[in-house]
């Protein structure tokens, strides 16, 4: 109830308090799942006023969403994915960009969240940014999330785009291009995706 009151002196408090509660892992689908405020309320803090709330919000939801279990619930909570997004493009210390960033990465690992990364209004670009870099400098621990997030959403963008065809090329029903023998997959790509450590 205090971490809804952004104006109590206790506000950051007890968003650290949240924080430190998903540290272990055991604890996150308990926490999910049995207090329905929860997320609302980590994500109301991710634009708080309060530096100290806005880091912990995301250190929170970093924690939360290297459970499986969670990541659809929390991509599927109201402006999540937006109010990620805007730490990325607005954040005022490194620690807000990796944190949001590494939920981001994580959250991007479950293929039922796909459709909410691209309803939301340059999450994409957004992402696409983060991984340039900073120019002239080496690709830093950001820019490396950035780009396993653009590399799991395109491999399930292409699993949806060719489960046709593989569908059908199972059954024996597609005919071959290629000389005899060779594969019926559209590529040879395989996707081994990361997470980003817990914040601890």
């Amino acid at each position: 109830e205090v971490s809804n009151k952004h104006t109590s002196p206790s506000h950051a408090r007890a968003i650290s308090l949240l924080a430190h509660l998903t540290r272990h892992p055991k604890n996150c689908h308990h926490l999910v799942f049995k207090y329905k405020t929860l997320l609302p309320a980590l994500r109301n803090a991710t634009g708080s006023f309060d530096g100290e709330a806005r880091k912990y919000s995301l250190y929170a939801l970093q924690n939360l969403s290297i459970d499986k279990s969670c990541r659809t619930p929390i991509g599927h909570t109201a402006k999540m994915i937006w109010s990620l997004t805007d730490r990325c493009k607005c954040a005022e210390t490194e620690e807000e960009v990796v944190a949001a960033i590494a939920t981001l990465q994580n959250l991007s690992d479950e293929p039922a969240n796909l459709i909410q990364f691209t309803i939301v209004k340059d999450c994409v670009s957004t992402i696409i940014t983060l991984s340039r870099g900073k120019p002239g400098e080496p690709m830093d621990l950001t820019a490396f999330m950035a780009k396993n997030t653009i590399v799991t959403l395109s491999h399930w963008f292409r699993k949806i785009a060719t489960c046709g065809s593989e569908r059908i090329g199972a059954k024996g029903n597609m005919k071959r291009i290629a000389k005899p023998g060779a594969p019926l997959e559209l590529h040879g790509a395989v996707l081994q995706p990361t997470q980003y450590n817990q914040w601890a």
